[in-house]
This record gives structure tokens, C-alpha cells and sequence, in this order.
């Protein structure tokens, strides 16, 4: 079972990527693929007396630079919107947050770094100071943190 999920999950890696690229016929395989997947798998489960586990939550692709956020991504569908923390030194990879029901203009303002630092500083991961824009962190701040957004640790 956990070979089909981790099948399926790079055929959607894959039409993530390439997707768009790929002419009508390859896109209406893939689909009758991926149909056939997840009809096993469903058999699977049905079979063990057990459930599908969610798959768990992939870190959201790299932003621009910065000193405290990783990466960001947006879900127009749900509204929700993940943003990874960096971790500490040396591991790059940090917490996961989701924040459900975030509206798309905040998203934007967020992904391209709106909202200046308001202080001077520095780690590991990088330097910055009064007024540098783009900042994530600062952003992350002001239109999250600062406005108490609700949220959820996924890791």
C-alpha cells in the first residue's frame, strides 16, 4: 500500500511540474492512471479494515530569500496557506504552518515580501535591516503574527 501512495504521490509531483507541457492524450493516461491508482489502493484499505492516511504535508516551495521563512504556498481552492519556518542551524528545513481561510490579497502581500523590516539584524541564515524589501519575515509578522491569525503546526 505504502508503494502505490508513494507512486501516485510522484505522478502528482510530476503533472505539477510538467504538467502543462504534456499533450491531451499523455494528460487522459496519466488521469486513467492515476484512476486506477487510487481505485487499488481504495481496495486495499477496504480490504485491511483500515482508512487512507492523509499523506502528510509537504514543505512549501522556496520564496525569495530570507533569514526566517523558507518557503510559502497559497491554495486558491481552500483558501489555506502554508509557510515554512527555517529550522535551526544547520537544518534549513523547519515547522510547517497552516493558515486556513487566508484571503488571496494577503497571500500576494506575503509572497512578494511587502512589508519592509522594521528592525536590523542578523543569523545564520541571513542579514537585515530598517526599510529591506522585500522581507518574508517582516511580512510574516505584520499580516499574520501581528494579527493573530488563526493557525495550525502541521510539523
Amino acid at each position: 500500500m505504502d508503494e502505490l501512495i508513494a507512486y501516485t504521490q510522484s505522478i502528482i509531483d510530476y503533472l505539477e511540474t510538467s504538467g502543462p507541457s504534456l499533450n491531451f492524450a499523455s494528460q487522459q493516461a496519466l488521469a486513467e492512471l492515476l484512476q486506477s491508482v487510487m481505485a487499488t489502493i481504495q481496495e486495499e484499505a477496504a480490504t485491511e479494515g483500515g482508512t487512507i492516511a492523509p499523506p502528510p504535508p509537504r514543505a512549501p516551495p522556496p520564496g525569495m530569500p530570507s533569514s526566517n521563512v523558507a518557503g510559502m504556498d497559497y491554495d486558491d481552492k481552500t483558501g489555506n496557506l502554508m509557510v515554512q519556518f527555517l529550522g535551526k542551524y544547520p537544518n534549513r528545513e523547519g515547522p510547517i504552518y497552516q493558515y486556513p481561510q487566508t484571503p488571496r490579497v494577503i497571500a500576494e502581500l506575503l509572497q512578494s515580501g511587502a512589508v519592509p523590516a522594521r528592525t536590523d539584524g542578523q543569523n545564520r541564515w541571513g542579514k537585515w535591516w530598517k526599510g529591506k524589501a522585500p522581507s518574508a519575515g517582516a511580512s510574516v509578522f505584520a499580516l499574520l503574527k501581528n494579527r493573530n491569525a488563526p493557525y495550525q503546526r502541521l510539523t
